[in-house]
Parts: structure tokens; sequence; C-alpha cells
């Protein structure tokens, strides 16, 4: 699972290549779909017209590379990586659960209370993604996000504040997994290392960590 040590790079030079943006030896994806830039591997060394293009604060996620002066990777804290080793899942109650448009703004608003900054305009044009409401108000959410072919990420898993210990993450993500299995794809996903309740849970359904991967933010 080589290609797993460097999602984004895999993402962008296989089954989403159609969104990859070239800036020297870097892959990006548009920064209205995804804020994340890639290398092929760890210590390529990017000057200062392939920074410009891939822009400050851009994420970093595997690989690192080198950057010219004047710009810095600012790393934090290291993500968990985490595959699906289960077999087929049972189809999950759905009768609550909606399916979202690519350009619902509902689900920025709600990403941001989680993770400020990741979730992007046209993000859920990347894959599907369903959620939960409460008197219309989105509450919960889950989806897909970097497409490796064989493998494909579930992404965007939160739920709002007030709404918290009702099991809704894992009904949200089950069905996102059962339609990738479906589909013939072995779910992963990306967990901050240091979020032991979201690592118990992951372990719960059938996911088991892989490895930890290096994550930096670009600055100037």
């Amino acid at each position: 699972m080589k290609e797993l040590e460097n999602p984004i790079w895999t993402a962008l030079a296989s089954a989403q290549s159609h969104l990859a943006r070239t800036a020297g030896a870097a892959l990006r994806f548009p920064p209205d779909i995804a804020p994340f830039a890639a290398v092929a591997e760890a210590g390529v060394a990017l000057d200062e017209a392939a920074l410009a293009l891939i822009g400050a604060n851009t994420y970093f996620l595997g690989a690192l590379p080198q950057v010219a002066p004047g710009w810095r990777l600012k790393e934090l804290g290291a993500v968990l990586q985490m595959v699906y080793q289960g077999g087929a899942l049972a189809a999950p109650p759905a009768a609550a659960i909606c399916e979202l448009a690519p350009d619902d703004p509902d689900m920025q608003e709600l990403t941001a209370l989680a993770f400020p900054g990741y979730f992007r305009p046209r993000t859920g044009e990347l894959g599907r993604y369903i959620g939960l409401r409460e008197a219309g108000r989105l509450i919960a959410l889950s989806g897909e996000r970097m497409d490796l072919g064989c493998w494909r990420e579930v992404s965007a898993v939160c739920t709002h504040p007030e709404h918290t210990g009702r099991g809704y993450a894992r009904l949200l993500v089950s069905h996102i997994m059962q339609g990738m299995l479906e589909q013939g794809v072995t779910p992963m996903l990306h967990v901050g290392a240091s979020n032991a309740r979201a690592r118990a849970l992951y372990e719960s359904m059938g996911f088991a960590p892989t490895r930890e991967l290096r994550h930096a933010q670009l600055t100037k």
C-alpha cells in the first residue's frame, strides 16, 4: 500500500488527476475545492515560482518538500491514517439521512466548527456527501474526499456540538462506507493522531491504523 504513504499525490496523479493543477514539481487541488498540495516524494525542492502558484495556507500531508527562502512549512500535529479491514456491511437505517448538493453552504458552515478552513465552497464536488437535519438545520455530516482509485477517503465527519453523543457520526460513516464497498473501493480516513475518541470510534467500525503522516501548512 505504498500509494497510501502519499495520499494527496496519489489522488491527484490518478483518480482525481482531472482536478490537478501543476506548480513546478508539485500538484495541487484548485483552492476552492481543497487546500492541499503534494510532491512525489519527501525533499523535492520547490522554487519561488512554484510556491507562488501553490499559495500560502496550503497543506501538505505525508511527503514534505523543501521550500525556497522566504517560505516555510509549519508542522502541525501528526495525522493518523486508518484503513478499513472489515467485511461487507449490512445496510444501516436510512430514513433520516439526506443527500446533500455539492454546493450546499450548510456543509461549509458546519465543518467550520470542527476543522475551519479545510472544507471549501466546491469541496462537495469531490464525492458523495450526506447529512442529518433537525428543523431544517444541518447537524451532522460525512462524505468522500480523496479518491485514490482502490481506496477512497471518508471525510468531513462532524456533528454540531449541541448534538454529539447520539451516534450520528457512526450512522453517517457507515452509509458512506457501504457505498464505497458496494463499488469495490476500500474506505480509508485520516484523523488527528491525538484524537483518541475518534480513533476508538473508527477502530470499533473496523478501521485499523496504518501509519502516522506529517502534516504541514505552507506559510510566507
